[in-house]
């Protein structure tokens, strides 16, 4: 049986360290990847489903909604108004819409250009879900920086 020179036996450890630091640093890499793809998807403006629906609110006027001009203002929140037939007021829910007369188009963009509600609204009081944040309604051919806080 032959015995291995020191060359051999230095480049068997050098082929060996070699390959163990390729395979730590392959795996290293892919939990760094990993994290980042779960912190992506954490992140960003994804918005749930109810987010973008627009509820029509029927019955008497809850406390803190937008006051109609037929409505008895009750507090400090002022609405904005639109156009003389549409309001909006933001809160930390999302947006409050009210439509005296017509038919109105709405969109809602976030702070990042995504549309996240396009319909037309007639008559009537309706609550737009949104999270805490900036968004640009859009109202016929009017836009609105809309901040719920």
């Amino acid at each position: 049986m032959k015995h291995k020179t020191n060359k051999q036996t230095y480049t068997l450890n050098f082929i060996n360290n070699t390959l163990m630091r390729i395979i730590f640093t392959f795996l290293f890499l892919i939990l760094i990847g990993a994290g980042i793809i779960a912190q992506n998807n954490q992140k960003g403006d994804t918005h749930s489903s109810t987010q973008n629906a627009i509820i029509r609110i029927e019955g008497p006027v809850p406390s803190g909604w937008v006051k109609g001009d037929n409505d008895a203002s009750t507090g400090n929140s002022t609405p904005v108004i639109a156009n003389e037939n549409v309001s909006f007021n933001a809160t930390s829910d999302g947006i409050y819409v009210t439509i005296n007369s017509g038919t109105n188009k709405i969109k809602l963009y976030a702070l990042t250009g995504q549309l996240l509600l396009n319909g037309d609204l007639t008559q009537g009081r309706f609550f737009i879900p949104a999270r805490k944040g900036i968004y640009f309604l859009k109202v016929n051919t009017k836009s609105y920086k809309v901040i719920c806080k």
